[in-house]
């Protein structure tokens, strides 16, 4: 189980750091890896030891929030968002993906926003106001956990009456798109 964790975790990082270098290729159960003109790689006790440096690397557990945070920076940056430097703090909240797609229904991932307000809180008249990003973030995770998802709201099109007012099909694609864009990131699960 080990071993495959840590394929897991090494395929993933390699994924990450160099996208274009690298290339995975399962053929029946070997794993076939191609990695060309890449300085060195440290090896998976190193890498799992950087989430925890004090334990030993056999027992040291993965942080998801650790592995996930640079490839989720790297897509945000590939879709020139400001939110990028945010990603570890985007992943500690429970509705992140949710959170992260309606900003992009929203203002283009926070390409087009006042006062760090990516999701267009308050609407048009009286837009709320955050300090940063990530309290924004932070703010529409809480709102989706208690006024959305509870009921039951917790898909584009489920949610767009109520968020956006009335029924905007631009809205339920920009979400929807970015939300299976996200499931397609080689993220480690909780």
């Amino acid at each position: 189980m080990k071993s495959n964790l840590s394929r897991l975790l090494l395929i993933t990082l390699l994924l990450a750091v160099f996208p274009s270098l690298a290339s995975a290729q399962t053929v029946t159960k070997t794993l076939a890896l191609e990695i060309k003109n890449v300085p060195k790689i440290p090896d998976v006790a190193t890498i799992q030891s950087m989430s925890n440096p004090d334990q030993t690397p056999d027992s040291a557990p993965v942080d998801p929030i650790t592995v996930n945070a640079p490839i989720l920076q790297q897509y945000l940056a590939q879709k020139g968002s400001p939110l990028a430097p945010f990603a570890a703090e985007i992943l500690q909240n429970d509705n992140w993906k949710l959170v992260l797609a309606i900003s992009n229904g929203e203002s283009t991932m926070c390409k087009h926003q006042l006062y760090n307000n990516c999701w267009g809180v308050g609407g048009a008249w009286n837009l709320k106001r955050y300090e940063s990003f990530a309290k924004g973030f932070a703010d529409v995770d809480q709102l989706l956990a208690n006024k959305y998802i509870p009921s039951g709201a917790d898909t584009p099109k489920e949610i767009v009456r109520k968020y956006v007012g009335n029924y905007s099909p631009t809205w339920v694609s920009a979400v929807s798109q970015t939300l299976a864009q996200l499931d397609q990131l080689p993220l480690l699960q909780n």
